[in-house]
C-alpha cells in the first residue's frame, strides 16, 4: 500500500481530505466544485503532496503539473505540440510519465474539443499498464503516482451564467468524475486555522452582512454577490501582516520593517472591497458589522500585543 501523509494539520478541516486521497489511490479522477474562492486550489495542493508522502513547501521539486483552463486552452498544453521553441511537451503527458498529479483548474472553461483530449486517458485512470500517447505520437505507460484532480465553479453535467467562459463539457468527460465529485464550500474551521483571530471574525461579521443582504445562503453558485472568501481573507491578511511588521517595527530575514507614508494598510483593503459594492449596499454592510469601530482598534494597544503573539506561534 502506498505511505501517503496522513499527519497534515489541515486533514482536521477538510471534511473531503482523506476521501479525496482514497480516491487518487484507486485511480479515480477527483472533482471539486464550489463557489469562488473556497480554498479547492489550496485542496489540490495539499492533497497532491500528502499523496506523495510529502511535506508540503520542502522545497523540492512540485508533486503536481497545473493546467490553467481557459477557451483558448490549446491541445499542445495538454499533448504537447510545436511552439516557436520547438517542440513542448504536454502536461497531461508529463504527469503521466513522471509520476505527477495533474491539476486542472477551471476545468469547465476548456473548449470541450479540447477538454475531449482527456477523456481517452482519464477512463484508463485505474489500469495499472494504461498507455497514452503525445503529439509526437510517442507512448507512454502509466505512472503509479498519476493522480488527476479537476476543480470548477459549477457542478457536474450543468452550466452557469454567473461565470463568464464556462463551457457545455461532454457527458463522456464528466463520467470520468461521477462518483468522485465535491461540493467545497465555506470552511469556517479551516478559515480559522489559517487567518488570524482578528480578521478571520471581522470576515464572518461581513459574510452574514452580505448574505442577509443578498437574502441567499451564499452558497449559490448562480447568485453572484459579494462574499468573503478565504482567497479574500487571505488577500486581507496579507497586508495586515505587512502593515502590524511596519508598526511594530519586527525584524525577520528581509530585515526590519519601518513606517512608511502611504503604505497600504488593512482599512485600505476593506475600503477596496466596499468600493466594489453599490453606494447602497456598501452602507448597510458598514452599519451592520460596525466597521468603523473596527478601523479605530484593530491597531490599538491590546491588538498590537495580540499581533505579536500570533506572529510568533506562526513563524517558531
Amino acid at each position: 500500500m502506498r505511505k501517503m501523509k496522513t499527519d497534515v494539520p489541515e486533514m482536521d478541516q477538510i471534511p473531503y481530505f482523506m476521501k479525496v486521497l482514497d480516491d487518487m489511490s484507486v485511480g479515480h479522477c477527483v472533482y471539486l466544485w464550489g463557489t469562488k474562492g473556497t480554498g479547492k486550489s489550496h485542496l489540490s495542493d495539499i492533497v497532491s503532496y500528502a499523496f506523495m508522502g510529502r511535506s508540503r513547501n520542502d522545497k523540492k521539486e512540485l508533486p503536481y503539473v497545473e493546467i490553467n483552463s481557459s477557451n483558448w486552452s490549446s491541445p499542445t498544453e495538454i499533448i504537447g505540440g510545436q511552439t516557436m521553441d520547438g517542440y513542448r511537451e504536454g502536461k497531461l503527458i508529463e504527469a503521466w510519465r513522471d509520476g505527477k498529479t495533474l491539476i486542472i483548474d477551471e476545468m469547465p472553461k476548456l473548449d470541450p474539443n479540447t477538454a475531449g483530449l482527456l477523456n481517452a486517458p482519464l477512463a484508463k485512470m485505474a489500469n495499472q499498464e494504461a498507455v497514452i500517447f503525445n503529439a509526437l505520437g510517442e507512448s507512454f505507460v502509466k505512472h503509479k503516482d498519476f493522480a488527476c484532480i479537476a476543480s470548477g465553479n459549477i457542478k457536474p453535467y450543468s452550466t452557469s451564467l454567473n461565470y463568464v467562459g464556462n463551457n457545455q463539457q461532454d457527458a463522456s468527460l464528466w463520467d470520468r468524475f461521477a462518483a468522485n465529485s465535491y461540493q467545497i464550500g465555506f470552511n469556517q474551521r479551516l478559515e480559522e486555522s489559517l487567518i488570524y483571530p482578528v480578521i478571520v471574525a471581522k470576515c464572518w461579521q461581513l459574510r452574514k452582512a452580505v448574505i442577509n443582504y443578498e437574502g441567499g445562503n451564499g452558497m449559490d453558485n448562480d447568485s453572484e454577490n459579494h462574499i468573503i472568501t478565504l482567497r479574500t481573507m487571505l488577500n486581507f491578511q496579507r497586508i495586515y501582516e505587512l502593515e502590524m511588521k511596519r508598526e511594530l517595527r519586527v525584524s525577520d530575514h528581509q530585515g526590519t520593517y519601518q513606517k512608511v507614508k502611504n503604505g497600504k494598510t488593512l482599512m485600505d483593503s476593506f475600503e477596496s472591497y466596499f468600493n466594489t459594492m453599490t453606494s447602497e449596499k456598501a452602507n448597510h454592510i458598514r452599519e451592520a458589522t460596525g466597521i468603523e469601530g473596527f478601523y479605530n482598534s484593530y491597531k490599538g494597544a491590546s491588538a498590537k500585543e495580540d499581533f505579536k503573539k500570533e506572529y510568533k506561534r506562526r513563524n517558531n
